[in-house]
């Protein structure tokens, strides 16, 4: 028996120290929620940028996800180096996976941005959507026409 209370009490301070070595590994986790879609109805496209350099051209990552009833989306993304990211989301509608645009080259399709970043011409800056993640973080984006 006192073998079996040694491995239930290794077992114990395994799980406890897991978590603290999980954090000193220096990992962060973002959730972001995104509302605005049209309900029901395609795709929310979410990209994931670390620097100006790539911001809009090469995401550190893309995720989909369909669009509730209720027109938002969840994403979740695990296991992140603390640091400087941007988000864009837009809604694919139609499901085609690809952003629509006009004339100009103008979204006619819903889109967003982390920070609520928006320009006069073209899209945001890096530095207008960019955040600072070092543990767990949790933003909101709210889909609009591009030209709002």
């Amino acid at each position: 028996m006192n073998g079996r209370r040694a491995l239930d009490a290794a077992l114990v301070a395994l799980a406890i120290v897991s978590p603290a070595v999980s954090n000193a590994e220096g990992t962060a986790t973002l959730t972001v929620q995104v509302t605005g879609a049209l309900p029901g109805k395609g795709q929310a496209v979410f990209s994931l940028f670390t620097s100006k350099e790539n911001f809009l051209r090469e995401p550190y990552t893309t995720m989909t996800t369909p669009v509730d009833s209720n027109g938002k989306a969840v994403f979740h993304v695990k296991e992140l180096k603390p640091g400087t990211y941007a988000v864009s989301v837009y809604h694919d509608a139609d499901n085609n996976g690809e952003l629509n645009t006009g004339l100009f080259g103008v979204p006619t399709e819903l889109v967003g941005f982390s920070n609520q970043a928006r320009s006069l011409f073209g899209p945001p800056s890096f530095r207008k959507a960019a955040f600072q993640i070092a543990n767990e973080k949790e933003i909101g984006i709210r889909l609009g026409k591009a030209k709002d």
